[in-house]
């Protein structure tokens, strides 16, 4: 409800990136209010991923051209061109983002479809301030690669750090002067920021790394990172789905599940409807959160983005959260068992 009412509030631009749209109740509603959005001569850009949406549910959408809103499809995945022609390989574009009048941005793992919002567990964040730039920058890359190019700049609110601090959201813990780091993953980056990033943090943990990752496997020298850092003494905590969208994930995620326990890692399985969050906490000061699974796909081929935030009073919160999914939704697997 307050997304489609901040939606309904924008009156300048909407650019909404997300990897799944669907049309069914909450979809139907956001895909209407672009539509008038559009209508009334705001900037309204969405990028659909080709290969997730049903081809009626884009056909309907690309209908929102008629009332003025842009809409383009990423291409859909050919990844066994990726070892032959890795810069010319199309890959799945897995991000989740909404920028509102160039000033609010949200952004986490939740699609656009019923199940995301009524039974999936998700997490999403709700950023505002001088990083909404980063975050549309990212949103232009990605326009970039699907060929359109910036005919009509997108807009980015004047003073953005002065809107931040006038920003209200009834109902939501509020958190003012945060350090935000954007970092957004193209398949086609050999830095592989994401995964770095992952494991910088684990390298560097001396209290605990917590984590939910709905999908596996992460690539070998990820696994290595998490066993490493078990064995020096640092709490890890995994939290996996029990109940998976994807067939062949649970077998994948049990086959790791030995060498991570030997090496002192706790998992847990998430026994509730599907655990979807990408989500991961560090040492009471690091927050990592997005669209990025720790797994291949997300590492390697997809298109990603990550938020990192830098924040004791936000990973806290996140800490105790997490202790309390734990408590509530979660079965330790034991190495017994």
């Amino acid at each position: 409800v307050r997304v489609l009412n901040e939606v309904k509030a924008a009156e300048i631009s909407v650019y909404i990136e997300p990897y799944r749209f669907c049309l069914d109740s909450v979809g139907t509603v956001l895909a209407d209010i672009l539509r008038e959005k559009a209508a009334a001569g705001a900037d309204v850009r969405i990028i659909l991923d080709k290969s997730a949406n049903t081809p009626e549910d884009i056909r309907k959408l690309k209908t929102l051209r008629d009332d003025g809103a842009q809409v383009n499809t990423f291409h859909r995945p050919a990844f066994f061109l990726d070892h032959w022609f890795p810069r010319l390989a199309t890959h799945r574009n897995h991000r989740k983002l909404l920028i509102l009048d160039g000033s609010t941005a949200c952004t986490g793992s939740r699609n656009i479809q019923d199940k995301y919002f009524f039974d999936w567990h998700d997490t999403d964040v709700r950023i505002t301030g001088p990083v909404v730039a980063d975050l549309t920058e990212a949103f232009h890359g990605n326009q970039r690669n699907i060929g359109i190019h910036r005919k009509k700049p997108l807009y980015v609110a004047p003073d953005l750090e002065e809107t931040a601090r006038r920003d209200t959201m009834p109902g939501l813990e509020q958190f003012f002067d945060v350090p935000v780091q954007v970092v957004p993953e193209y398949p086609t980056d050999r830095r592989l920021p994401t995964r770095n990033c992952l494991e910088w943090t684990l390298s560097r943990a001396r209290k605990y790394f917590w984590y939910y990752n709905p999908y596996s496997p992460p690539p070998q020298t990820t696994i290595d990172a998490l066993q490493e850092a078990a064995r020096r003494g640092v709490d890890v905590r995994w939290i996996a789905p029990s109940v998976t969208d994807v067939e062949p994930e649970r077998g994948i995620a049990e086959s790791m599940y030995e060498g991570l326990l030997e090496a002192g890692v706790r998992i847990y399985e998430w026994q509730d409807h599907m655990m979807h969050a990408k989500q991961y906490l560090c040492d009471d000061y690091l927050t990592l959160l997005g669209s990025s699974n720790m797994d291949n796909l997300s590492l390697f081929l997809n298109y990603e983005l990550l938020t990192v935030l830098y924040d004791e009073r936000i990973c806290r919160l996140y800490h105790d959260i997490f202790l309390k999914d734990l408590e509530t939704h979660c079965r330790e697997v034991t190495l017994a068992a």
